[in-house]
């Protein structure tokens, strides 16, 4: 029974509904027609959709083909929405846009404690998504709900970046079974779109008809109605309509420079910049550290200024653009960013960038990519159909097809989901761009005492670039490690605690994340792996970050980085370890390649490496690492 509507919401105008709502309703392409009916019904909670239409349930039978009884016959229940009155549906009677209520809204990683605490909420789920519960176990129940969900599930987010983290996380939910029981179609009947009803707070669905019905016509609707590339509609319908795409090739060569144009940043041609003058000797160098926290940095030759107007070096965390103005009127300022970086820096470019290191080739039979150390990954909005054909080559292989999936625009781990489940990927890529990356399966783990259980861990290097061309690149020898907060094992994906070494989401504020350094992880990592030393994996690592500045700078902006005297940078690189076997058999440790990143928080670091900075600057502005050969490596 609907609660009795606040006043205020009474007295509420269709002049001052609309605005707050026109925009909702434009950008969905709701008829004008149908507007002030759509005012009253959210206004006076109605819903009469159940006496328009009737919920069908269509039993289908399907003989068992090897038995010669009746009674071994099968037979399972399709679900669909019809017209239930004598008049059917006119599209020009206004009245004819309705209410379909959200049975269940939530966030990815709050679905299994919903399922499990909120009383009702399994069973009503199980019912409506089919899923028998007598004589099971719940967690069984809960699992084959979490897995079943993503073909009933619909989402929208907020859309305002100026939000915490947490407000920005797509929203999910599973409409009311009546909206749950209208089926697919190409040429669908009526319309559907998610509606934010303003004075409620809340999001309902609403549906109206794109044609004339009759009674008994079928309610249906587009499940993918912003698809038209016929090969992503195809996959993006796989959850409902089951289809082989294994006879597409998903070989992935490279894009044209255009694709990496739309992330550039920066848009000036920076090539009238005459020669840049040495720096100078004769004071020191001014510096501007535009951070939260500066990072200390107290080398001698360095002094520390408010503005960016006054400074020799401006060292930001923000993007920066606007490089003609470092070297105008004959001023010279250097800044800790490269034109183009964005090609290592973004989600989706990092591993086009990265496959120029390798040979292009799969093994035939374990479907590995090349280079050893990069994930394969897909963009799952230029590349979805490739990605479901790579999935179902090793589906067919009976090799493991577990995938994590990032966000091209979030960071903190928002956002982000471990899964082997193919709907669900599919669906995930509806609440924004995503990369889909083969999760790093028989990853090395480290002991925690605190908790008596073998975690996750995952890596974060410094390297110092002074100069793409010639490339002039060094690597910090510290390093910090990141450790789960559960046993590691290879089930319940949607636990962030056990397959996530860092969850910035503030359900999970509480959680103690303490930090290992350098001898901190190599000590323990070799007692509890006999035979294997650091160094040789150390060095397989630097290799690593070599050969991706190596890809990095091998083609012109915006496909690759661009040279520019005025800049010098520190870019943080997340890695994993992997425990591989060579030609012979024999058991190693492969670095994988996670994330490069630019203007990384140096606050941590600084507490355990307080010279880091000294150490970079002395690097990266006087190619001086006198004292510090034991920290500092030159890779190229």
């Amino acid at each position: 029974m609907s609660q009795e509507p606040k006043n205020e919401e009474k007295d509420l105008t269709f002049e001052e509904f609309l605005l707050v709502h026109q925009h909702q309703l434009e950008s969905s392409c709701v008829p004008q027609l149908y507007w002030t009916t759509l005012f009253k019904k959210l206004k006076n909670e109605i819903y009469d959709a159940g006496e328009v239409f009737q919920i069908q349930c269509v039993q289908e039978e399907a003989e068992d083909e090897d038995s010669e009884e009746d009674d071994e016959n099968t037979s399972s229940c399709s679900w669909r929405v019809v017209v239930n009155t004598e008049e059917g549906i006119k599209c020009i009677d206004k009245k004819h846009i309705y209410l379909v209520d959200h049975a269940w809204t939530y966030r990815v990683h709050e679905a299994r404690d919903y399922l499990n605490q909120v009383a009702g909420l399994k069973e009503r789920m199980a019912a409506l998504m089919d899923v028998p519960t007598e004589g099971r176990e719940q967690k069984k129940v809960v699992d084959d709900l979490l897995k079943e969900m993503w073909k009933f599930n619909n989402t929208y987010s907020l859309g305002n970046y100026e939000l915490g983290t947490n407000e920005r996380l797509p929203i999910w939910y599973v409409m009311d079974e009546f909206g749950s029981r209208i089926q697919h179609s190409d040429m669908p009947t009526f319309k559907m779109a998610p509606f934010m009803y303003g004075p409620q707070h809340i999001a309902y669905s609403i549906i109206w008809p794109v044609r004339d019905l009759e009674k008994g016509e079928e309610v249906t609707r587009d499940y993918v109605p912003n698809i038209q590339h016929p090969g992503r509609r195809k996959a993006m319908l796989l959850p409902w309509i089951q289809c082989d795409f294994k006879d597409i090739s998903y070989e992935q060569p490279e894009p044209e420079p255009s694709f990496f144009s739309a992330h550039r940043i920066e848009d000036e041609d920076t090539s009238d910049m005459k020669k840049v003058p040495p720096l100078p000797t004769d004071r020191k160098l001014k510096v501007c550290l535009d951070y939260p926290q500066s990072p200390e940095l107290t080398d001698s030759r360095f002094e520390l200024v408010e503005s960016g107007e006054e400074a020799d070096i401006i060292w930001t965390r923000h993007s920066f653009k606007d490089y003609k103005s470092l070297y105008s009127e004959g001023v010279y300022r250097y800044i800790n960013q490269f034109p183009s970086e964005q090609c290592l820096t973004v989600k989706d470019l990092l591993p086009i960038v990265c496959r120029r290191a390798g040979s292009g080739k799969y093994d035939p039979e374990t479907l590995e990519g090349s280079p050893k150390w990069l994930p394969v990954s897909y963009n799952l909005n230029t590349e979805m159909d490739k990605f479901v054909s790579y999935f179902q080559h090793r589906e067919e292989k009976g090799l493991d097809n577990v995938w994590i999936l990032k966000p091209w625009n979030l960071s903190n781990s928002a956002d982000i989901t471990v899964s082997d489940n193919l709907n669900q990927i599919i669906r995930f890529s509806e609440s924004g761009p995503k990369i889909a990356c083969k999760y790093i399966s028989d990853t090395v783990t480290i002991h925690r005492e605190d908790i008596k259980s073998d975690v996750k861990v995952d890596f974060r290097f410094l390297v110092f670039l002074a100069s793409v061309k010639p490339l002039k690149l060094w690597v910090y020898k510290p390093f910090s490690v990141r450790r789960g907060h559960k046993q590691y094992e290879l089930t319940d994906y949607d636990d962030f605690l056990r397959h996530l070494t860092y969850v910035g989401l503030y359900e999970y504020k509480d959680v103690y994340r303490p930090g290992m350094y350098t001898e901190q992880f190599i000590e323990p990592f070799e007692a509890e792996n006999p035979g294997f030393k650091w160094e040789p994996i150390e060095a397989s690592i630097h290799q690593m970050f070599l050969e991706v500045f190596q890809a990095a700078t091998s083609k012109a902006p915006p496909a690759g980085m661009s040279h520019f005297p005025l800049s010098r940078a520190i870019y943080g690189i997340d890695l994993l370890l992997q425990w591989s076997k060579n030609e012979k058999g024999e058991k190693y440790v492969q670095p994988m390649l996670s994330e490069v990143n630019f203007a990384c928080d140096y606050t941590s670091w600084m507490e355990e490496y307080p010279e880091m900075l000294n150490d970079a600057f002395s690097v990266l502005f006087f190619n001086d690492i006198k004292g510090r050969e034991d920290r500092i490596i030159p890779l190229s």
